[in-house]
């Protein structure tokens, strides 16, 4: 049967036993949904396993294995968002990555005891805050509904509408959405555009757009992804993002903002259509798989080519790290899990990583995996502070 044999390749290629035959069946199998949804199951149940077995080939862990996978009915959807194009490139990346994070797995050795308080710290919900013109603070959670005259949300998203003769005044209304560390939320704004914010991100926005106006919004800080509604479908009206030193133009398109304020770059990513970087110095025009970065000191701006799915993974529930220092690792997860991170062993921070983390594992779990790529010997939970030895 081709779903028992695809298993027993499941089991080779972790086992590091596949040959070079069988890796290309393997990959023929992962370009089917069915099968490419059944080996990332896999994955949370590997991570489970990992934990209680010092030797990934005993035959006990196989099975164990095996029955998760023929008992496994189902795997939850991710929202149906721009990502789906780029699910080869994820698949392709996540082989690499698992094949380097299990790799010599029986050999690993603990230098120091692993210790984890008592306080669990917990992967990030879906939660922010929105500021009302009048100042007012609302908190917005999974359960729990809000409505005001122009917005709904059901605590997970919050969408705006338009209204009618909102749109045709003067003055414009702001509103405020700021997602905490542990936090990200989902936003449709009055013109139809949505935008993803990551944790630790604030975006300025109108209630709604004033007709034949440019729209305008400002990340002030922090990440976001736009989606944005085509001109002309807005009246053929511009829409523009300030964030820090920049101003992006679009007239429908899709990209990714990161402009934090602990890091000294802006970037910015395009994914489809064309946009118009500015920093009062330069201008560049974006085009796809392309990403600009402005020094906020100098104003420099680069524009170099990337893998756009490292950019974006973060909408649809990972992380994809390609080569990238174990310190900035650290520092993207500090912010999904609102916890803080000392190297004890300095010499690890600078320490290149490739792999793929999904947004639901527990701290502890990333932290094991990271364990058995032999980057750090071992670590220590102590309340919300993670001590990577």
């Amino acid at each position: 049967m081709k779903s028992e044999e695809f298993i027993e390749l499941i089991i080779k290629y972790i086992n590091n036993s596949i040959t070079a035959i069988e890796l290309d069946t393997f990959n023929s199998y992962l370009t089917n949904e069915e099968y490419d949804a059944l080996f990332k199951s896999y994955i949370q149940a590997n991570y489970v396993i990992g934990f209680r077995m010092n030797a990934f080939n005993t035959q006990d862990a196989k099975q164990e294995l095996i029955e998760f996978i023929r008992t496994e009915k189902s795997v939850k959807k991710k929202k149906k968002i721009v990502f789906y194009r780029y699910a080869a490139a994820a698949t392709i990346l996540l082989l690499v990555s698992l094949s380097f994070i299990l790799r010599d797995n029986a050999s690993s050795v603990d230098a120091v005891e692993t210790v984890v308080s008592n306080e669990r710290i917990e992967p990030g919900t879906d939660k922010a805050i929105l500021t009302l013109q009048n100042g007012k603070h609302i908190p917005l959670e999974k359960g729990q509904k809000f409505n005001t005259a122009y917005a709904d949300s059901d605590g997970e998203n919050l969408v705006y509408q338009e209204k009618d003769g909102t749109t045709t005044t003067s003055e414009t209304a702001y509103n405020y959405l700021t997602v905490p560390r542990g936090g990200q939320f989902h936003i449709i704004l009055s013109d139809s555009t949505e935008v993803w914010l990551n944790s630790e991100s604030r975006l300025k926005y109108p209630v709604t757009f004033i007709k034949g106006q440019t729209r305008e919004v400002e990340l002030m800080y922090g990440e976001a992804y736009f989606d944005v509604s085509p001109s002309i479908n807005n009246d053929k009206s511009k829409f523009k993002v300030l964030s820090g030193i920049q101003r992006i133009e679009v007239l429908g398109t899709e990209f990714n903002i990161k402009a934090y304020k602990d890091e000294l770059s802006i970037y910015t990513t395009l994914v489809e259509g064309k946009i118009l970087i500015e920093n009062g110095l330069n201008k560049k025009i974006l085009s796809p798989n392309e990403q600009s970065v402005i020094n906020t000191n100098n104003g420099e701006l680069q524009v170099t080519s990337v893998k756009v799915i490292n950019e974006i993974s973060w909408v649809q529930g990972e992380f994809i790290f390609e080569r990238k220092p174990l310190k900035e690792i650290m520092k993207v997860l500090s912010r999904w899990y609102d916890m803080n991170v000392v190297f004890v062993n300095k010499e690890s921070e600078n320490l290149m990583f490739t792999g793929t983390l999904y947004k639901k594992q527990s701290i502890e779990e990333v932290l094991f995996l990271i364990k058995n790529t032999h980057f750090i010997n071992n670590y220590e939970i102590n309340n919300r502070t993670i001590l990577l030895h």
